[in-house]
């Protein structure tokens, strides 16, 4: 099978890194899966060189499909991708499919203009995205592909490592784009709770590469108003290796992720930090409930009542349950492993 995986956005992190999770599914299954990006948003630099990573404007896109060979063509929300994979007459049969990611209702807007019935198919990683596209693609019975968790990198910590290292300090972690979708600021609100509560505390919010100044200059004001620039770092991008030992720090030093999100597709930040042993106070997403197990590593609040949120953060042990660990890492690396992925591949393009 030779397969083309194409979308916008080459970051550091999220949809970009699900995509060489799934190349590394396919390829060790004897597969050929190469990825295009339209934008380079700083993924390129923390590449490895690897074959089969592809950057460029359109006539690079369209380069690349003339001399692919490729059966199968995937493009992520990019619409103005997939409006140049349809092959021509003359050229080789392909078949194209459509791979929502997106949740927002400015992201989705571009289904109501989708001609449907030129695609193969569509795909999304949750029921709950397929519910949202189904509003919106009459007819159209989206597959679901769960996305493929890194088992390797983030995984839990020998036991005793660092016991010594968080002491006296609880560290709690964000990690999203700087928008008002991830709605960052509300975290930097919670981080001034949190130091209410517990005295000496540090939030490290992972993101914001692709932000304009103005709004990394508007983090570290809101940061000042509340008194919390001794209490923040700020990492616009980070490698898996590091970020997997912040989610380990958090979690031995009785802190936690923050997710503020107003809405999700999965949650794979969420998932990466719960198989490192580090709990969550988020909002109560829909998609997590059908993501993730019951776990008492799992605040779910409204984020919208601060009163909810200081009761979860007060239940939070001062580290996590070793055997709750163990149960979200076992069920979170079977569920969402590279096995599950290709079988709902094969199964969708054999549809």
């Amino acid at each position: 099978m030779n397969l083309l995986y194409a979308y916008r956005y080459g970051i550091v992190g999220g949809v970009s890194t699900q995509l060489l999770l799934r190349q590394q599914a396919m390829q060790q299954q004897g597969h050929r899966c190469d990825l295009f990006f339209s934008q380079d948003n700083g993924l390129r630099a923390v590449l490895p060189l690897q074959q089969g990573v592809y950057f460029g404007a359109d006539h690079s896109y369209r380069s690349l499909l003339r001399q692919g060979g490729y059966d199968h063509v995937v493009v992520i929300d990019t619409p103005e991708l997939l409006a140049q994979s349809f092959p021509a007459w003359w050229q080789p049969p392909r078949k194209v499919w459509l791979d929502v990611h997106t949740t927002t209702a400015n992201g989705l807007a571009y289904l109501n203009h989708l001609d449907a019935g030129r695609l193969a198919g569509v795909m999304v990683p949750t029921r709950y995205s397929a519910s949202l596209v189904a509003k919106r693609l009459s007819g159209v019975t989206p597959h679901v592909l769960p996305n493929v968790l890194d088992h390797g990198v983030f995984s839990l910590p020998p036991e005793h490592e660092g016991e010594d290292s968080a002491a006296d300090v609880r560290h709690f972690i964000w990690v999203g784009k700087l928008d008002a979708h991830k709605n960052w600021r509300l975290a930097l609100i919670y981080a001034r709770l949190l130091k209410d509560l517990f005295g000496s505390v540090q939030l490290t919010m992972v993101g914001g590469y692709t932000a304009p100044a103005e709004t990394g200059e508007a983090l570290f004001e809101l940061a000042g108003t509340l008194e919390l620039l001794g209490s923040l770092r700020w990492i616009d991008r980070i490698d898996n290796q590091a970020l997997a030992a912040l989610y380990r720090l958090c979690g031995r030093s009785g802190g936690a992720m923050l997710v503020t999100s107003r809405d999700e597709s999965f949650g794979m930040a969420a998932a990466e930090a719960l198989m490192c042993g580090c709990p969550l106070i988020t909002n109560d997403l829909l998609v997590f409930r059908e993501v993730f197990p019951d776990s008492d590593m799992i605040k779910r609040v409204d984020i919208w009542q601060p009163e909810q949120f200081e009761q979860a953060a007060k239940a939070l042990l001062a580290g996590p349950d070793q055997e709750a660990c163990r149960h979200m890492y076992e069920h979170l690396s079977s569920t969402y492993g590279p096995g599950a992925f290709m079988a709902a591949l094969n199964a969708a393009l054999e549809a």
